[in-house]
């Protein structure tokens, strides 16, 4: 029955399976005028599961994040990151700050399910493009505005992103070493990501809702109180009194557990939450007699500071001693909670992600290839996909604005006279690869007919 159970799961979830099924938000419309990474991250989270999201940028200038890069490396005259957070969108660049790029806005409004944006709090109301003068005209709207502090309270007008987020949230002060001053950054950008992926969470919650009874609402995302969520220990200060701290590298409710260095320098992980995985990692360890070891042979006792400390010193010395894959065939052998500390490169090649399509190897018609991590979990019947990589500025305003908008070719020449709407310049991020010729790209210079 395994076997069978297996086979019939490696079948439903196939990677190869993928583009033959529908996908689930097909037909919902995303207007995404978010930047960065916070905004843009539940933007696509949506569109990888078939939302169409069309993404607004100020023309000649772009996203921001487009020109931003880690350590200033790029591919292909583009931000790496930048392709993964704006996969499967629609690229228009209007100028806001234009009464005919305003409209221009409004117009796509009317006809969204979804608008997100993550400006400072109150500044798209200032533009005239916020929830109350939206709902006005599309009460069904789903409006979040995604901000570091909220869109009301005493923090309101502060800027704030990632690492910002991280310290308001309380999260950056578990971090570190007990009894040391160091704190550490939660690499990276997971102040932008976690709170993305809640965003995308709450859009459909309300998506729901509105299907239930027909109504839009607007939702307050808080990338502070968002965060905080994964900081239980204030419940604990509350119920005991008593301040939990920083483990560093311990699981405080596992012992032994820990980070530990091999003989060939690599890591691996180890937890031990069960009296009869203790029993098996001694086995394992050749030390049978820990196990009978009163101090050890229950979890209370392994869970006491010292005992626990104590057991971690001799696990650190055991592994010492092994190499990183001797450690994984042991842990597969005897029970034993057990991982390698993967790194990118690890995870970039790693055939398990590969098959799973976690990672994948994309094609893109304008990129060419780049590995990527897929869909954040497997759906049997409504698969989420990468369907192409993200465009220059205003690659599809053609596209959009006479598809949806009606727009006639001589119309959408004068917005571009007027810098009303518009595309690139030559800097970097914002421009198509040197070696790809636009003027023979149909998208870009859509006339009609056929949809993407």
């Amino acid at each position: 029955m395994t076997d069978d159970y297996f086979s019939f799961t490696n079948q439903l979830f196939s990677p190869d399976e993928v583009d033959k099924k529908p996908e689930a938000l097909s037909g919902i419309r995303v207007l995404d005028l978010s930047h960065m990474i916070y905004g843009p991250t539940a933007a696509r989270f949506l569109a990888q599961y078939g939302a169409e999201v069309i993404k607004v940028e100020v023309p000649y200038q772009g996203d921001y994040w487009r020109g931003s890069s880690y350590w200033g490396k790029y591919w292909k005259h583009s931000n790496p990151l930048w392709h993964y957070i704006n996969q499967n969108k629609y690229f228009v660049a209007i100028d806001v700050k234009k009464p005919r790029g305003k409209e221009l806005i409004l117009e796509l409004a009317r006809k969204s399910d979804v608008i997100i944006e993550n400006f400072t709090s109150g500044t798209v109301e200032a533009w005239g493009i916020g929830y109350s003068q939206v709902s006005k005209e599309n009460p069904g709207v789903i409006y979040a505005s995604l901000s570091t502090y909220g869109q009301f309270g005493p923090l309101k007008y502060f800027p704030g992103w990632d690492l910002l987020a991280q310290g308001a949230s309380g999260v950056l002060s578990v971090t570190g070493h007990p009894q040391t001053e160091k704190y550490f950054k939660i690499p990276d950008f997971f102040g932008d990501f976690f709170p993305g992926y809640f965003a995308a969470m709450l859009i459909m919650i309300a998506l729901h809702h509105r299907e239930r009874t027909g109504e839009g609402q607007y939702i307050d995302s808080c990338q502070a109180e968002i965060l905080m969520r994964a900081l239980h220990h204030f419940t604990y200060v509350a119920a005991t009194g008593q301040n939990l701290g920083r483990t560093g590298n311990f699981d405080p409710t596992c012992s032994p557990s820990g980070i530990f260095k091999t003989v060939d320098n690599r890591f691996v992980a180890i937890a031990v939450a069960t009296d009869p995985q203790f029993e098996s990692l001694c086995r394992a360890m050749g030390k049978e007699e820990l196990a009978k070891d009163e101090r050890f042979s229950r979890a209370k006792g392994r869970l006491k500071e010292e005992n626990a400390r104590l057991l971690n010193d001799i696990v650190s010395a055991w592994v010492r001693e092994k190499k990183a894959e001797e450690l994984i065939e042991l842990g597969k052998k005897y029970g034993i909670a057990v991982s390698p500390v993967m790194d990118d490169v690890d995870i970039c090649h790693d055939p398990w992600r590969r098959e799973r399509g976690s990672v994948l190897e994309f094609n893109d018609d304008m990129y060419g290839k780049l590995v990527m991590e897929g869909p954040i979990a497997m759906l049997s019947r409504t698969p989420g996909r990468t369907k192409w990589l993200s465009r220059p500025i205003g690659y599809h305003n053609r596209y959009i604005l006479k598809r949806l908008l009606g727009l006639k070719e001589e119309e959408i020449r004068k917005l571009e006279k007027e810098r009303v709407i518009g595309t690139w310049d030559y800097r970097v991020g914002q421009r198509p690869p040197i070696y790809y010729d636009i003027k023979r790209d149909p998208i870009f210079n859509y006339e009609g007919g056929e949809d993407h």
